[in-house]
Formats: C-alpha cells, sequence, structure tokens
C-alpha cells in the first residue's frame, strides 16, 4: 500500500515533476535530493517549505498546488487510464498558479516574480 508520501513524492514521474518545478523556481530546496528523511508527509512538506530565502506563505501554497495536480494526475492514471508527460503536467501547475495569481495571491506573485 503506498503511503501519503510516496503518492506525492517518491516514484520516478513525481520527482521529475520537482525536478521541473527546481528549475521553473530556482528553489533547490525542492529538488528530491535535497529533502531530508521524513516519517510523514507532513515532516516532509513541513522540511521542503521552510527556508530562508523565500516567503514561507507562498511556497507552502504553490507545493499544496503541485501537490494536489499530482494527486489528480494519479487518480487520472488509475481510474481512466489516461497519463500525461511531466513537462505537460508542469505546464498545467504553471496554468493554476497563473490562475491563482489573477484571483489574489499576493504572496505567491512575489515567489513567482523572482523567476
Amino acid at each position: 500500500m503506498e503511503t501519503s508520501h510516496q503518492m506525492l513524492a517518491e516514484c520516478r514521474y513525481r520527482r521529475r515533476v520537482w525536478d521541473l518545478t527546481v528549475t521553473w523556481l530556482a528553489q533547490p530546496n525542492l529538488r528530491p535530493n535535497a529533502w531530508r528523511p521524513s516519517s510523514n508527509a507532513l515532516e516532509w512538506w513541513t522540511s521542503i517549505t521552510t527556508t530562508p530565502d523565500s516567503p514561507r506563505k507562498a511556497l507552502r501554497s504553490l507545493t499544496l498546488l503541485i501537490m494536489w495536480e499530482v494527486w489528480k494526475e494519479r487518480n487520472a492514471r488509475i481510474f481512466n487510464r489516461h497519463e500525461t508527460s511531466p513537462t505537460t503536467l508542469m505546464a498545467k501547475i504553471k496554468d493554476e498558479a497563473s490562475a491563482w495569481l489573477l484571483a489574489g495571491a499576493k504572496d505567491l506573485a512575489l515567489l513567482l516574480a523572482r523567476k
């Protein structure tokens, strides 16, 4: 049985999505090989989103968005037998982040403006 951490972060596909996020935002703490071992998803999430170099609220919002999109991709694969590439999923994440900016996500705007 998959743990929540495995579902959100540990497979090769999901690691590629996180690597694409690092490239997009220049946030090295989001690179999977930089993650500290964790015993659960909350510990992992707190660890990767706590950095002195980035606005915490923005980084946490963005990682939740990524996890949500990864979860939806997982469900599409399991229940609908529909797969997208990591780059296609990354494009969806960027589009959704842009929608969040239009909706007034000020902290996220600060993070995305740094890229």
